[in-house]
C-alpha cells in the first residue's frame, strides 16, 4: 500500500510530462504549417479563423465543470498575455523562416526562470536550472549562425513574443491548479479570436476577414491544415497545456518546451527545405540534453511552493504537490 502511495506522485509527474512533450511536438509542426498558409492569407484574419474554429470545437468537445470563483478574471489575465504573444508571433512569422520563428519563440524557456523569479520570488531547482542552461546554449547555436547574420523585424517581433510567453508560462503554472482547465482554455481561445477579429476589421474591414478564409477553401490540403491547427494545434494544446502545467513548476514546463524548435527544425527541413548546419544539430543535442537533465533528481528536496490566490478571491495557502 505504501509503495502505491509513493508511486502516485511519480506517475502523475510522468503523465504530465508526457502530455507536455506531445504539446511541444504539435507546436513544432505548427510553425511549418502556419508558415505555409501565411504565404496565401493575411496573418490577423488567419489567426481569427483559426481561433474561432478552435473555440467552437473546444465548446462542443469539452464540457467544462463547475466554474470556480475568479475563473473569468484569471482566464482574462491569461488571455491578454496569449493575445499579445500570438499576435506578435504570427505577424513575425510572415517576415522570417519557420525555423527561426520556432527557435526565437523557444527562447521563452530561457526567460521563464527570470519571469518566475520576478513574479514569485522563487529560483528554479538545481536540475531545472542546469537544464535551462544547456537548452539556452543550444538555442544560441541553433538561432545565430557562425559569424553573425542579419536580424530582421520578424525576428524582433518573435523575440518580443518569447518574453510574453515566458510570463504566460509562469502565470499558467501558478493559476491553473485552482481552476478547471476547460474553462481556462475556452475563455482564452475565445479572447484571442475576438482580439484577432477586431484587429483584422480595424485593419481592412470585412474584406480582410474574407481574405483570411477564401483562399484556403479553394484547396483541400489547406483546409486540412487549418482544421488540424484549430483542433489539435489550438483547442487541444491549450487544454492539455493548462492541465499539465497545473502539475509542475513553470521552469520544469519551460525545459520540456525546448523540444519544440528541434521538432520544427526537422519538419522544416523535410517540407520547406530549411537546413540546419553542424551548429544547429549541436544545438539540438544540447536542447535534448537539457530536457534529460531537468528530469533527473540530484537528491535535493525542492522548496515548498505556494500557488498564488486566484484573482477575485483569496484562500489560505496550501502545499503545492507539483514538485
Amino acid at each position: 500500500m505504501t509503495g502505491d502511495t509513493e508511486r502516485q506522485p511519480f506517475v502523475r509527474r510522468f503523465r504530465a510530462d508526457a502530455v507536455l512533450v506531445l504539446v511541444a511536438i504539435v507546436w513544432g509542426t505548427d510553425f511549418v504549417m502556419v508558415k505555409n498558409l501565411l504565404r496565401a492569407v493575411p496573418a490577423l484574419p488567419f489567426l481569427f479563423w483559426r481561433f474561432l474554429l478552435a473555440a467552437l470545437v473546444a465548446v462542443l468537445a469539452v464540457r467544462p465543470r463547475r466554474r470556480t470563483p475568479g475563473v473569468w478574471a484569471v482566464a482574462f489575465r491569461l488571455g491578454l498575455l496569449a493575445v499579445l504573444g500570438m499576435v506578435l508571433q504570427i505577424v513575425g512569422q510572415t517576415r522570417t523562416t519557420a525555423s527561426n520563428a520556432s527557435f526565437l519563440t523557444g527562447l521563452a524557456s530561457v526567460f521563464t526562470p527570470l519571469a518566475a523569479f520576478l513574479l514569485t520570488r522563487r529560483w528554479p531547482t538545481l536540475e531545472n536550472g542546469l537544464g535551462i542552461a544547456l537548452a539556452g546554449t543550444g538555442f544560441v547555436l541553433m538561432t545565430f549562425p557562425a559569424g553573425g547574420g542579419p536580424v530582421n523585424s520578424g525576428d524582433m517581433l518573435i523575440f518580443a513574443s518569447a518574453i510574453v510567453w515566458a510570463f504566460y508560462i509562469v502565470e499558467l503554472a501558478e493559476r491553473s491548479p485552482r481552476h478547471d482547465p476547460a474553462w481556462l482554455s475556452i475563455i482564452q481561445i475565445g479572447l484571442v479570436a475576438l482580439a484577432a477579429g477586431a484587429a483584422a476589421l480595424a485593419q481592412g474591414g470585412a474584406p480582410a476577414l474574407e481574405a483570411g478564409i477564401v483562399p484556403i477553401l479553394a484547396r483541400p490540403d489547406w483546409i486540412a491544415q487549418v482544421v488540424f491547427l484549430a483542433t489539435v494545434g489550438t483547442a487541444g494544446t491549450f487544454l492539455f497545456q493548462t492541465w499539465a502545467q497545473g502539475q509542475m513548476s513553470a521552469t520544469h514546463a519551460a525545459v520540456i518546451f525546448t523540444l519544440e524548435p528541434v521538432v520544427t527544425a526537422l519538419t522544416a527541413a523535410a517540407f520547406l527545405g530549411e537546413r540546419l548546419g553542424s551548429r544547429g544539430w549541436a544545438g539540438g543535442l544540447l536542447v535534448l540534453a537539457g530536457i534529460v537533465v531537468s528530469e533527473m533528481r540530484f537528491g535535493r528536496r525542492s522548496p515548498q511552493k505556494f500557488p498564488l490566490p486566484p484573482a477575485g478571491g483569496s484562500r489560505p495557502p496550501k502545499a503545492d504537490p507539483r514538485q
